[in-house]
């Protein structure tokens, strides 16, 4: 079929450029794992309250009384499969949430801009709850190596970046074929604050 598509969506679109990272060009997230092999060594409670039992990685973090403020950065690498049969497109993106939690401890003696952390203490800490309301499948990428990272800031911004395939659904219509224009989107929600990502 001859369908037209063109993909909308409410975040923000970027080609694959060349990142800056301590003075250095690198061309994709998978590059910057290397610098984690520069810093020493961390462990969970470096960053973790003193006090961990104060810690609750269930409710989000708020300064001053004030909402949580997560940013959304989605780079688009590719789209492609576009099935009309479906009604489905394939999309490989770079997903990046920052978001600050001031409960957190800086590691002792950080002079760097940042840090990179395990991934996995994900599973300790406060993250978004965000998913894709019109995914039918979501694949995270694991070759050679996984290709996600988490970046702890001097203001204790958390910054975290992955690699994801999604497969999405699109209501397309085709009562103009073969002159048709279709219009299919990205939607980003909360699990627990339906309707608070509103993707503008």
């Amino acid at each position: 079929m001859a369908t037209r598509v063109a993909v909308v969506i409410g975040l923000v679109l970027a080609s694959l450029r060349p990142m800056a990272v301590d003075g250095k060009s690198y061309r994709n997230y998978s590059d910057i794992g290397e610098l984690s092999k520069n810093h020493a060594s961390l462990s969970l409670s470096d960053i973790l309250p003193t006090h961990q039992k104060t810690y609750d990685k269930n409710r989000a973090p708020k300064l001053l009384g004030q909402p949580t403020v997560v940013y959304f950065h989605v780079t688009v690498l590719s789209i492609d499969s576009i099935n009309e049969e479906s009604m489905t497109y394939v999309a490989d993106i770079f997903l990046a949430q920052s978001w600050r939690d001031p409960r957190l401890r800086l590691p002792e003696n950080m002079s760097e801009e940042y840090r990179i952390l395990d991934v996995d203490w994900l599973h300790s800490i406060w993250r978004p709850d965000c998913f894709f309301k019109n995914a039918k499948k979501v694949t995270f990428h694991e070759m050679s190596i996984p290709n996600h990272y988490l970046w702890l800031y001097h203001d204790k911004t958390l910054l975290y970046m992955s690699k994801l395939t999604l497969v999405l659904s699109c209501a397309m219509k085709f009562e103009s074929y073969p002159h048709d224009t279709q219009i299919c989107s990205m939607m980003i929600e909360s699990c627990k604050y339906v309707g608070v990502l509103l993707g503008k």
